[in-house]
């Protein structure tokens, strides 16, 4: 498991954004997200510690498994200019990211399954507090107040609106965030400018220790991730043990069925007939159906899949076949080995002299368009 930050915690409003219609009917089926929000927590950083996704298996409570809200906590660092002692940040000053929820089912082993729904929103997060200088002074120097503690990071809350896809939870899923910085992620953003503060560089996903509030967690020592540090995910989404007994990333998931809307108003009276008698009513006017709101649109992007791998361990070559599907229009790939770049390639994509030992290969197919496969299809292998 990666570094982790903590500290102690003081109670300041959190807002939780939900996007769908409320409703009487409506049921939040996991939460382990406190409300109000504390000024911060434990929490695991993307560009400190190498992650691209990072996630974690929730088992639902009874209610509705319809057009799910997605909610996750995030840890912001980062201040707008400067930093400890200097850190200024102007009120309501936030910064722009994309950032991707993707729910998976989970397979009986509780290893990664198939991907059950995904959306990408572009969010404005906020930076940290300026340093509170008079509150917050010897160990606790460059940290910010709330009106009782100090803090170095600021909890804050992000939601997903997933309703009108037809999107049906099963009750054990693997819920994962994911967004890059500047040399993480699947897609890195590239290098800070020196003179900015690149905030997502300092963003973090808020972890919550104890029993959720509503629903389970299947896994009280396990999480997933995908990190390029080494260990057990690689760069590969998938289960990460042992080493996160107790801590479990800030989720909540709210549905919501659809509601059905009123009546439609009565028919005209017909028109008076030949002998003077009035006619027959019209019909009534069809029952009107009011579904859940749903603004956002699920990001179109390819997939890609490995279909042969020719691995010549005494020959050190080897060569993987793949192919792609979804997306816009004609599909090219990029190929990479163990830690190299991503280059344009082909399928069959061969590979000579490789060294003994470890490799993995891995493949994204990228669309008309320029959207690429956000999970790459991936291949280990020794020579």
């Amino acid at each position: 498991m990666r570094t982790i930050r903590s500290w102690a915690t003081a109670v300041v409003a959190g807002t939780l954004f939900l996007i769908a219609a409320g409703t009487a009917s409506a049921a939040t089926v996991y939460n382990n997200i406190p409300s109000p929000l504390a000024g911060n927590y434990a929490s695991l950083g993307f560009e400190a510690n190498a992650v691209a996704e990072f996630g974690g298996l929730v088992e639902l409570a009874a209610g509705a498994r319809n057009n799910p809200v997605l909610t996750a906590t995030l840890s912001s660092w980062g201040c707008q200019s400067g930093g400890d002692a200097t850190c200024f940040t102007a009120p309501g000053s936030v910064f722009s990211l994309p950032i991707t929820v993707n729910v998976y089912a989970a397979n009986p082993d509780n290893s990664v399954g198939d991907l059950l729904a995904t959306d990408t929103q572009s969010f404005r997060i906020p930076f940290r507090p300026s340093a509170d200088l008079t509150n917050c002074t010897g160990p606790n120097a460059g940290k910010w107040w709330d009106g009782t503690s100090c803090y170095n990071g600021f909890a804050h809350n992000i939601s997903w609106d997933l309703g009108g896809r037809n999107v049906t939870l099963p009750d054990r899923v693997i819920v994962s965030v994911m967004y890059n910085t500047s040399h993480h992620g699947y897609q890195p953003i590239g290098s800070c400018a020196t003179s900015a503060n690149c905030g997502y560089d300092s963003l973090n996903v808020a972890l919550m220790s104890g029993a959720p509030l509503i629903g389970s967690d299947p896994l009280f020592d396990g999480a997933y991730i995908a990190y390029e540090g080494g260990g057990t995910a690689q760069n590969v989404f998938a289960l990460d043990r042992p080493g996160w007994t107790d801590l479990q990333p800030a989720i909540r998931i709210d549905t919501f069925p659809l509601q059905t809307g009123p009546s439609g108003p009565a028919g005209p009276t017909g028109a008076t007939g030949s002998t003077g008698a009035t006619g027959p009513a019209g019909p009534a006017g069809a029952d009107g159906t009011n579904a859940v709101a749903t603004p956002a649109v699920a990001v179109s992007r390819p997939n890609t899949k490995i279909v042969r791998a020719k691995i010549r361990a005494l020959k050190h070559t080897a060569s993987f076949s793949f192919k792609g599907s979804g997306g816009k229009g004609k599909l090219s790939f990029q190929c990479k080995l163990d830690g190299q770049k991503y280059k344009s390639c082909r399928s069959a994509k061969s590979y000579k002299n490789l060294k003994p030992g470890k490799h993995v290969f891995r493949v994204r197919a990228k669309d008309a368009k320029g959207k690429l496969d956000l999970t790459p299809a991936t291949k280990k292998f020794k020579i």
